[in-house]
């Protein structure tokens, strides 16, 4: 199911992610050229102003030409200040709109469009999670890279121009800047490795599962259990142990950054002895006048800004490790992108066949089909062989765990056959384009999966702009809930639940289901799938949506699976189904007479779905 992975460099991780800056707006680098010189500029004016004012006074200049220098100096400190400000803003709009409109828009596109068992996976869903961390938090991955691109420049650009300037009046500070520098890139590049590449996957598996926790404390449905068994202090103990683990791996982490602290101390202390006692020593003999000493000191009290940051924000060491802890943040976003493709490229090699949606049902077949999931030690579904006609109705029965949800999801094209045929009108699955072949099958689900927005929107799976209102209100009402949906304020625009709107309704288990049943019959697909989706309803009402599917599945092939039996006498055929293998099948009558496993089954049942409490 994957392919290899490919690592990236850190510097192919960069370059990587200002592309996309520039992708997204050519215009980039001049915003960050021009930040980068305004950010250098006005710092260095206000470094040569005491310099100057010292020279002016030493030249004997008159007070009008020293206010007028002076305060020129200064208000071209302030405009390049304010023109830095400007293009910072600027520069971290457009940063936050790449984060959030391109990489955040395309990471979830993905994860909707991803194939559904590397979705259900484990790595898959951690990829998923690491890629959405990438993005997510303004301090780490996309966000803070960008934003590092530019401090790393105009730093760098100062501790370049800053050493031309020092050294000719003090080339023996030359090798300790070199050391210095190669010193703290090191430690830093260390720390990245060991601490953040290191620990990002604990930090990302604590995060998730806190996230979980958190989720399930705020959720209405889970409330009522947590509130009936007195779960409060067990959910509090998991979390707090999760963010305990999470808080001892990322003190290690951060300890790290001790020693470049530590190595920058050391070599500022050797920086600032040799540099000041040259100059002292220049100043001392006549080398140097006040003006010329006053900015060499400016010039050194700056470089250690430039470099390592202090009052001037990141430094270019800082911006430099801060580049390399986001890394790995890129890396778990492009290997959840190469992931992600791998996947897709059998979608994209299909031969581009799809089966009309307006067809009168069609035929399928399980040709052999084994079915083993990852690592499993046997088969869920061993050399089955099921042929179903086209607009026939069979019943797919069996105890739990008889892999009937697992044959559903194989016909819907979410899983592959380990080996064997699923054809249907007599073409092999994998030979129709995916998408189109999944627009041919409608299929309601046991887990109920309902949208926080309109009835409308649910029923019609699409922006509410293009949805046929008069096709929606046929769907209600061959569905049995148009009445319920016409009582309402806001009729189909009522918001299912009230999570995202105050006004919305909370349905009732059947109503969601009708609404479920619309949905079915609003998409006009000839299969139709239902796996398990009264399970949550009592046997009447069970019943009751069963002969419902029932009048409005006529003309198409369809199969309901459940364990219970208020189905099957609905049905043309019945498959009896257990261990991925047909067991028994036939009408109900033929069946019964049999006296078999799907008869023992069915007398058990029976008495819940017959009025007078007697089999029929």
């Amino acid at each position: 199911m994957r392919k290899k992975m490919k690592k990236y460099s850190a510097w192919s991780n960069w370059k990587y992610v200002f592309c996309r800056m520039c992708a997204y707006d050519k215009r980039y680098p001049l915003y960050i050229a021009v930040k980068s010189a305004a950010a250098f500029l006005s710092p260095f004016i206000s470094a040569i102003i005491p310099s100057v004012a010292i020279g002016l006074t030493a030249a004997g200049s008159s007070l009008e030409t020293f206010a007028l220098v002076m305060a020129g100096l200064v208000l071209g400190s302030l405009c390049i200040g304010l023109l830095s400000v400007y293009m910072d803003n600027l520069i971290q709009t457009k940063n936050y709109y790449v984060s959030y409109d391109s990489v955040q828009h395309e990471v979830i596109g993905q994860i909707l469009h991803m194939d559904y068992a590397i979705l259900e996976s484990a790595k898959g869903k951690m990829l998923a999670d690491s890629a959405k961390y990438s993005y997510e938090l303004d301090w780490q991955g996309w966000n803070r890279m960008m934003d590092m691109f530019t401090p790393f420049a105009y730093n760098l650009l100062g501790v370049l121009i800053y050493s031309v300037i020092l050294i000719p009046k003090c080339p023996w500070v030359l090798p300790v800047f070199v050391l210095m520098t190669v010193s703290n890139l090191l430690i830093e590049r260390k720390i990245s490795r060991r601490a953040w590449g290191k620990h990002r996957k604990i930090f990302h598996e604590t995060d998730s599962k806190v996230n979980y926790f958190f989720e399930r404390s705020t959720s209405a449905t889970d409330g009522k259990d947590i509130r009936m068994y007195q779960m409060e202090t067990w959910f509090g103990h998991i979390m707090q142990e999760m963010i305990e683990k999470r808080l001892k791996y990322w003190k290690k982490a951060e300890v790290g950054y001790f020693w470049p602290c530590f190595s920058d101390t050391v070599w500022s202390l050797i920086r600032d002895i040799i540099a000041y006692s040259v100059l002292v020593a220049q100043y001392m003999q006549g080398g140097l006048d006040a003006a010329s000493f006053t900015l060499y000191l400016g010039i050194i009290a700056g470089f250690a800004g430039w470099l390592n940051g202090g009052n001037m924000g990141d430094g270019f060491i800082r911006a430099y490790s801060e580049m390399l802890r986001c890394n790995w943040n890129i890396e778990d976003y492009r290997e959840f992108m190469q992931f992600h493709n791998a996947a897709r490229d059998d979608k994209k090699s299909t031969k581009g066949r799809c089966f009309s949606s307006d067809s009168s049902g069609v035929s399928i077949e399980f040709r052999n089909v084994c079915f083993r999931y990852p690592e499993a030690e046997q088969d869920t579904i061993h050399d089955l062989n099921l042929h179903i006609c086209a607009g026939e109705k069979i019943a797919l029965v069996g105890v739990n765990g008889a892999g009937k949800t697992t044959l559903i999801k194989l016909l819907c094209g979410f899983y592959k056959p380990t080996s064997g045929k699923i054809l249907v009108d007599g073409v092999d699955i994998t030979e129709y384009d995916l998408e189109d072949y999944q627009r041919g099958i409608s299929a309601v689900f046991q887990d109920m999966m309902i949208m926080a927005s309109s009835v409308a929107e649910n029923v019609a799976c699409i922006e509410k702009e293009q949805i046929d209102t008069e096709k929606l209100w046929k769907c209600l009402t061959l569905a049995d809930i148009a009445d319920k949906v016409r009582g309402l304020p806001k009729k189909e625009q009522t918001s299912v639940t009230n999570f995202l709107d105050k006004d919305g309704v909370m349905f009732s288990g059947g109503e969601l289901q009708r609404i479920l049943l619309a949905r079915a019959i609003y998409k006009e697909a000839p299969v139709l799938l239902l796996d398990e989706p009264t399970s949550a309803l009592d046997p009447l009402a069970e019943t009751a949506i069963y002969e419902k599917y029932h009048q409005l599945s006529q003309g198409k092939t369809t199969v309901f699976i459940s364990h219970r039996l208020a189905s099957t006498r609905f049905c043309d055929r019945i498959i009896f189904y257990e261990h991925g293998q047909v067991i028994e099948e036939g009408t109900h009558q033929e069946l019964m007479e049999r006296g078999g496993e799907y008869a023992q089954m069915f007398l058990l049942q029976s008495q819940y779905y017959d009025k007078e409490g007697e089999a029929s």
